[in-house]
């Protein structure tokens, strides 16, 4: 998880895990504490320059709590695999990433966020992009 200190509605340091007088210190905050989109968008403009990394704002809708959260994007060369439901295969590595977040993986494969969502979904709808090489199928069915 994320933690970010804020100071006047904009964010001054980040942090992955925070001390105990971190805790007692009511300026730092987590995906619970952000209330819009606005706020995201900041936090993940923040943590790219701050750290290099490219981070992207979420917004999961009004239906899902927490609504609003960032997560550090793929990027090329990571491993990845697809799944659903339990089942995950290998899928090689990210060779492309587009301007949108469309990713190619090495097999051919595409997958495409949807909106601002956290996560991508391999051409057709049902399976998902997930991290590192997994080989898994659900021992339910």
């Amino acid at each position: 998880m994320i933690y970010v200190k804020m100071q006047k509605g904009r964010p001054v340091e980040f942090a992955e895990t925070l001390t105990p007088e971190q805790q007692q210190d009511c300026s730092w905050q987590e995906r619970w504490n952000w209330k819009d989109f606005e706020t995201v968008t900041t936090i993940a403009t923040y943590l790219t320059a701050m750290t290099g990394d490219i981070y992207l704002p979420v917004d999961r809708t009004e239906s899902t709590s927490p609504r609003y959260d960032v997560m550090k994007a793929p990027k090329v060369g990571d491993q990845v695999s697809y799944g659903f439901n339990g089942d995950y295969y290998p899928d090689g590595e990210i060779v492309k990433i587009t301007k949108t977040y469309q990713i190619t993986t090495s097999s051919g494969n595409t997958y495409r966020r949807r909106k601002h969502n956290a996560g991508w979904l391999k051409s057709g709808g049902t399976w998902g992009l997930v991290q590192g090489h997994i080989d898994e199928q659900n021992p339910h069915f």
